[in-house]
């Protein structure tokens, strides 16, 4: 069943439910067990849990499914009433729970704090977030001001990309809850027009404390980058996003030997696929992106700006997109190995030959290690395991027949414990690996990790002219 993301009963597209966080006015871990348990309490949601601000406050948070914003704020208007009875509460916030997956924090942005109010007035503010995928007109939005305006001051702050943020100051004459139901009612008719992404209600403190935070600790991100594939003159990092602003901005590399090289990200001319990966040889559509050469094998380290902020790559990150062009390098037959780096098995050398490998191996010598096997048609074969996985001999590397995007756990390979993988989505063939690892051994098995490669052998062809 469908559902219109518009009016008192409206859900987002894919009704993914809302978020409820309800923030209280104690240091996270400050708060004591009893405290915690009171407060959940009175609550009284299943699944309610803790986690951190922005300024390091505790926060309830519970996911209500199924709801649209209206009723995810009646429920957190309750929930807010209740624990007031008892704790100190700087603030409330309902969300789409697959944008509070991604983002805990209400990204307002920085560049708010030089309009913001001065801190020591005694303000209640509401950002609001409006989703903006489906472009809708200027007045629009500034009908959706209007409302906001019959009850307090309202403008519009920078957001992120199809999103629009308001925010609402009122003066904080009555409660946390009374401000809530006010901007809530004011809203109402906000709601037929705009599809509302979250809403969160706090005090004016709190919220230039945040303000300044993020101005100060959280400048612009690593920008989304992947390599090139096809390139012949070195490793080439592409950020396939050409709008974005990346003027002066430099990359940093280093390559196994030890040597640095920095270069420069300019505009340039690249392909896309239809999976989304960069390339040069001319497959799918042609964009303008930033893009910066690294010379031979060097892997990407950091970006920086022109002021000079530099921004460290996640390593997990290199290592997928390292991944996902080293199989389009290569054809089928390839596999790659990955494990810890120098690791010998501890094999009997006086068993049976003609037992299998899961026979030959101690069970309790558990080595986390990976394995991708390119097969015909673009497909992979990912195999995880907490036992050595063998090279297969396979009869061929056909893919008819194979079940795609649904991992097995069927035992058909005695020596993978955790499953195997046919895929032709490249990027998810290399992040079921990078998470493998980054699950079992995080950045200690990253430094330890090993590579081997095998290729497919070739038959000698002997080519003559017919007579």
């Amino acid at each position: 069943m469908s559902h219109s993301p518009f009016g008192l009963f409206g859900r987002p597209a894919g009704d993914p439910g809302f978020t409820v966080a309800i923030e209280i006015g104690t240091d996270l871990y400050d708060l004591e067990l009893e405290q915690q348990c009171r407060i959940l309490e009175l609550t009284g949601r299943p699944g309610a849990d803790f986690d951190q601000s922005a300024t390091g406050c505790a926060r309830v948070v519970y996911e209500l499914p199924h709801t649209g914003w209206v009723q995810a704020g009646t429920d957190a208007l309750d929930v807010l009433q209740a624990v007031l009875g008892e704790f100190e509460v700087f603030g409330a916030e309902i969300c789409r729970s697959d944008l509070w997956a991604e983002e805990p924090i209400f990204p307002t942005m920085p560049s708010e704090v030089s309009t913001g109010r001065p801190p020591d007035q005694d303000l209640t503010v509401v950002t609001v977030e409006l989703d903006s995928s489906v472009r809708r007109s200027t007045a629009d939005l500034g009908r959706a001001l209007l409302e906001l305006r019959a009850v307090g001051g309202a403008h519009c702050t920078p957001a992120p990309e199809d999103r629009h943020h308001l925010i609402l100051t009122m003066p904080s004459r009555s409660s946390l809850v009374s401000a809530s139901a006010v901007a809530g009612k004011c809203l109402i008719p906000v709601g037929h027009m705009w599809q509302i992404n979250r809403v969160r209600v706090v005090e004016s403190q709190t919220y230039h404390l945040e303000l300044e935070d993020r101005a100060r600790y959280h400048p612009p991100r690593v920008p989304d980058w992947q390599f090139a594939l096809g390139g012949e003159d070195g490793r080439m990092v592409v950020v396939p996003d050409g709008s974005a602003n990346l003027h002066g901005w430099t990359v940093a590399s280093r390559q196994s030997d030890g040597q640095e090289h920095t270069a420069e990200l300019t505009r340039d001319l690249v392909w896309i696929d239809e999976a989304g990966l960069v390339n040069l040889l001319g497959h799918g559509d042609r964009i303008e992106a930033w893009t910066a050469t690294l010379p031979g094998s060097a892997l990407l380290t950091s970006f920086a700006t022109p002021q000079g902020t530099e921004f460290l790559v996640d390593r997990w990150d290199g290592m997928t997109n390292w991944l996902v062009e080293t199989l389009v390098r290569n054809g089928s037959g390839l596999i790659v190995d990955l494990g810890p780096g120098g690791y010998v098995a501890p094999v009997d050398e006086d068993v049976d030959d003609d037992l299998g490998l899961a026979d030959v191996l101690d069970p309790d010598d558990e080595v986390i290690n990976a394995q991708l096997h390119v097969l015909d048609d673009g497909v992979v074969m990912v195999r995880r395991s907490r036992t050595v996985l063998r090279r297969l001999r396979l009869g061929d590397h056909s893919v008819e027949g194979l079940e795609l995007d649904v991992w097995h756990h069927d035992g058909h390979f005695d020596d993978c414990t955790d499953g195997y993988l046919f895929t032709s989505d490249l990027h998810l063939a290399a992040s079921a690996c990078t998470a493998w690892f980054r699950d079992h051994g995080g950045l200690e098995a990253l430094d330890a990790l090993g590579c081997d490669y095998s290729f497919a052998d070739a038959l000698p062809a002997t080519y003559r002219e017919d007579a």
